[in-house]
């Protein structure tokens, strides 16, 4: 082989190997594109109705404790926020147990989700359990607003959620929020509850029935 054969050969070569490297790193990112895309639509699947659920609960139990208060003058109906959750979990692992049965796998943008609201709730209580410690005044020196606090972490936990399914409407009514935040500052008392069940509806039940639909809608 002369040395001008052998050069058109090793060129051939070389070419070969940059349109298959080429080609490989096209695949890789139509494979990575491709499980992103199918992440986002096991979050809008499987998140839509856990949403709807969990902000029913808020916004029926918010109800009950501001009309409660206002009734009878009483903070202590608040304690109804925890049989809340109780009842709220319960209804979730029934949810979750149908799923798993149905045989449908978890991706990780939906386990990410999952537990960044499993993270919320676990957080949501214990501001509840020591915001309602504070209110000893012998040992701390202030309260603290329970109520804001939780309403802040629904805020952070709604912002992971829309910027994962890049929904620019839900990032609205998570800014709305910050007006009820304020509200519940500047006048506490019983409709601090209700302001929690309105946020609970732009933030909760809104969303999940939007992401119903477009599961519907793609289906």
């Amino acid at each position: 082989m002369n040395e001008t054969t052998r050069t058109a050969v090793e060129n051939t070569t070389i070419t070969a190997m940059e349109s298959s490297e080429k080609l490989t790193a096209e695949r890789s990112l139509e494979i990575i594109s491709k499980a992103i895309e199918q992440g986002k639509r096991d979050v809008m699947r499987n998140a839509g109705t856990p949403m709807i659920m969990w902000g029913v609960l808020t916004c029926v139990t918010g109800g009950l404790v501001c009309t409660l208060w206002m009734l009878t003058a009483n903070p202590v109906w608040n304690v109804l926020w925890f049989a809340m959750c109780a009842l709220g979990w319960l209804a979730y692992a029934v949810m979750r147990r149908k799923e798993r049965a149905g045989g449908n796998p978890d991706s990780y943008i939906w386990r990410l989700i999952r537990w960044v609201w499993l993270v919320f709730g676990m957080l949501a209580v214990a501001v509840a359990f020591f915001g309602m410690l504070s209110y000893d005044a012998s040992v701390y020196a202030s309260r603290l607003p329970i109520t804001a606090a939780i309403m802040l972490l629904l805020m952070s936990a709604s912002a992971v959620t829309a910027y994962v399914l890049k929904d620019k409407a839900y990032g609205v009514f998570i800014g709305g929020n910050i007006i009820l935040v304020n509200f519940t500052l500047m006048y506490p008392g019983p409709y601090e509850a209700l302001c929690l069940a309105l946020s609970a509806i732009t933030l909760l039940v809104i969303p999940g029935i939007m992401l119903n639909r477009q599961t519907r809608n793609k289906d």
